[in-house]
């Protein structure tokens, strides 16, 4: 007795030590939309390893957790979804239960829908039944959603020897429950791990007199329209100069990393290991522990990456690893087997595009390859 009653004081008294960068999302005036979804990011400030144990929602609500247990330091990324029945203003509560504290966060996923998007093709994600809303335990990866109508069990109980969190006074529904699947997107938030890639662009007059500069745009704007908010963009040109026009840029920008793209234009001459050296330097500024750092050197023309350039690349990584993925326009023979040497010295990959549509999809594979948790 006397054991449970410090247990209670012990986790009665202790101080939070999660922290969230933004309990409160507002994602303010959506124009159209069928699903939404907003994300929460969540680091562990404690030296202790911390559970995320279940989320308490309204019915229909899915909370998805990139990880869900937490060591020392580590960050995790809750993704809040839901299907709106009307347009109109919306806000959703969750209360998010966890090991170091007795009581839960709140946390809430607020704005204003202009237009409901019909879209027949995609079933209607909800937990079970709205019928029965019950308690029904979720499925890969997601953390547990129950009716905060339900009395809830506080006593958050550490598990043993496990590091998977356990998951308290979970009730089966009497229906069968859809299958809950992950985030379809191109860029699955929980399939995919942060982005930070550097575009590093040929504007030479050589882009400009063909049809390469074009195709570089088309397998852009496919990217573009994939990154997420977690992602950042830089853009880097280079000809007789080399020039940052944006730097580590939100993926959730959409309309202004187009403009960049809209606004490449070639011109000058090729000064290339500069550019590279350069592109390290603002891809290990913006570096993401954990996530996918990578350069694109999209060109159509030889480069100079001596031994003395390769040497110092190496040497500049040091505990910021930049990967080096060349991406080539145009039939040069000796220009491709020089980019294919400089993706094989930088780690990378070697990416040939010769046609628009033979290029759409390349860039945004190639991401996927290199994010993958």
């Amino acid at each position: 007795m006397l054991r449970i009653i410090f247990l209670i004081i012990l986790f009665s008294s202790a101080k939070a030590q999660l922290v969230f960068k933004d309990k409160d999302t507002d994602l303010g005036q959506i124009a159209e939309a069928y699903e939404i979804k907003g994300d929460v990011i969540i680091k562990n400030e404690s030296d202790k390893k911390i559970f995320l144990l279940r989320a308490d929602a309204d019915p229909g609500i899915k909370v998805f957790a990139s990880k869900k247990t937490l060591q020392a330091g580590d960050t995790t990324l809750l993704v809040i979804s839901f299907i709106p029945q009307s347009s109109g203003k919306f806000k959703r509560e969750i209360k998010l239960v966890s090991s170091d504290q007795d009581k839960p966060y709140r946390l809430s996923l607020s704005g204003n829908l202009n237009k409901l998007k019909a879209d027949d093709k995609l079933a209607c994600f909800y937990f079970g039944s709205r019928k029965n809303t019950s308690n029904v335990k979720i499925k890969d990866g997601a953390i547990v959603v129950t009716d905060p109508k339900q009395q809830r069990d506080n006593s958050n109980k550490m598990p043993d020897n496990s590091s998977e969190p356990v998951v308290t006074k979970t009730v089966q529904p009497k229906q069968t429950e859809p299958e809950i699947t992950e985030d379809h997107s191109s860029l699955s938030l929980l399939k995919y791990k942060p982005n930070n890639i550097v575009f590093l662009v040929d504007v030479s007059s050589s882009m400009r007199d063909t049809m390469k500069l074009p195709f570089m745009k088309t397998a852009l704007y496919t990217l573009i329209d994939a990154v997420r908010d977690i992602d950042k963009i830089t853009f880097i040109t280079y000809a007789d100069s080399v020039k940052v026009l944006k730097e580590a840029m939100s993926g959730s920008d959409k309309a202004q990393l187009k403009l960049i793209v809209d606004g490449l234009k070639g011109k000058g001459y090729t000064r290339g290991n500069k550019a590279i050296h350069k592109s390290q330097q603002v891809a290990q500024a913006n570096f993401i522990p954990e996530g996918n750092n990578q350069i694109f050197l999209a060109t159509d023309g030889k480069f100079k990456f001596t031994p003395d350039d390769h040497a110092k690349w190496v040497s500049s990584q040091g505990a910021k690893k930049i990967t080096l993925t060349t991406v080539a326009f145009g039939n040069d023979k000796e220009a491709i087997k020089n980019l294919k040497e400089i993706a094989l010295k930088g780690e990378g990959s070697f990416i040939h595009i010769l046609t628009r549509n033979e290029g759409r999809d390349k860039l945004l594979e190639e991401v996927k390859t290199r994010s993958k948790r």
